[in-house]
């Protein structure tokens, strides 16, 4: 244990007192905090800017309709066109985006209509044109409102009472379910790559790795070292990425979250699932990175599997109930996925949680065991 913990200290104080592998650490959480914030902002502005003018041409308006577009647009600017012009005409400028709606009223729009006999109102507008679809959004809602208001049988939800009966914290369990699992599975996955890539080949190419290796610490102690170290390394650039993440979430989504769902129990399980899911992607990148000649051949070696595991994580798009199948929890990554799933959404089955620990620490332990054997392996080491 005293040679693991001298590694374990070496590994760490090489990351975190070098100040540009400190700067990778942090840097993508706060990255993904502003540009996920000014994201959020830009989203809300565009969908709460509003056109307060239009150009519009009315025929044949009945005076009781007139009275009420007169309330209905009254926060608005309206240019009531009246000129001499053939539909072609009017037509062509809509199209050209010089005329945003025009409308043509029926002879027998209110005392003509019957179950064979329904009057038409045609509303032209240009969807292209962002003041033409909103002035036709405005005047057909109000119109079909009018309509409403003429044959009323009855009203759906009418009033001031609220009748979405849902929770802040039953939102924030769905917006979380939805989406952190495939971003918490990248983030560690990031985290991890980025940092294991060159641990091995690293040293590989500045020849330290032989010096290490000639100790007489035995190779199991070195591999559990290393994959510990970069774990906690992993660990921290993923959870300050993670940390940005939720930060920026209320602006992202538009909504408040409330954490008040999720009690101590479940944070628990849900970092359990997040460190043994780093140290599997720590294990596995630093075989690829073992076996590599370089670091650049560690990076491009890691691709495939970086591709496997968004593939995996993708998976999670498909529900946000996790599944109940204990079997598939035994899949590396899609039982982190599921397991996940199944923490934010608060439906874990303690049978599957299970089995994707026992599963973790078995690929865990065997990915370490493969390690000590490279590690063993002078072909491997010095790419003869």
């Amino acid at each position: 244990m005293k040679a693991i913990g001298i590694i374990l200290k070496k590994e760490l104080k090489r990351f975190f007192t070098d100040y540009r592998m400190l700067i990778g650490i942090i840097l993508p959480g706060i990255l993904i905090f502003l540009l996920y914030s000014v994201m959020g902002d830009f989203m809300g502005k565009s969908m709460g800017s509003e056109i307060k003018e239009f150009s519009m041409i009315v025929e044949k308006e009945p005076a009781e309709v007139k009275d009420v577009f007169s309330i209905g647009l009254k926060d608005f600017t309206i240019h009531y066109l009246e000129e001499d012009w053939s539909k072609e005409d009017i037509l062509k400028k809509i199209e050209n985006q010089e005329l945003d709606l025009y409308v043509v009223y029926p002879d027998n729009l209110l005392g003509g209509s019957s179950i064979t006999n329904v009057p038409n109102v045609e509303m032209y507008y240009n969807s292209a044109s962002d003041a033409s679809l909103q002035a036709y959004t405005l005047y057909s809602e109000i119109l079909n409102a009018f309509e409403d208001s003429m044959t009323n049988l009855f009203d759906i939800n009418h009033g001031d009472t609220k009748y979405d009966l849902a929770k802040e914290e039953a939102l924030t369990v769905r917006i979380f379910t939805m989406m952190l699992p495939f971003l918490l599975i990248t983030f560690l996955f990031s985290g991890a790559m980025g940092i294991c890539s060159e641990s091995i080949a690293g040293e590989k190419e500045r020849g330290t790795i032989a010096t290490l290796l000639v100790t007489p610490t035995k190779r199991s102690t070195i591999a559990i070292g290393k994959v510990s170290a970069l774990g906690i390394t992993a660990l921290t650039s993923a959870l300050v990425s993670f940390i940005g993440l939720i930060a920026s979430l209320p602006k992202l989504t538009g909504t408040n979250i409330s954490l008040a769902a999720y009690n101590f129990q479940t944070i628990l399980m849900l970092l359990v699932v997040i460190i043994l899911t780093v140290l599997l992607f720590t294990v596995i990148l630093t075989l690829v990175s073992t076996f590599a000649k370089s670091v650049k051949e560690a990076s491009s070696l890691s691709v495939p599997v970086m591709i496997v595991v968004m593939l995996l994580g993708a998976t999670s798009f498909m529900g946000t109930i996790a599944q109940t199948n204990p079997a598939l929890y035994l899949i590396p990554v899609y039982g982190a996925i599921q397991s996940l799933t199944g923490i934010l959404s608060m439906t874990i089955d303690p049978l599957c949680f299970t089995m994707f620990i026992l599963s973790s620490i078995i690929y865990i332990g065997l990915g370490v065991f493969c390690l000590t054997k490279m590690f063993n392996s002078e072909k491997v080491i010095f790419n003869h």
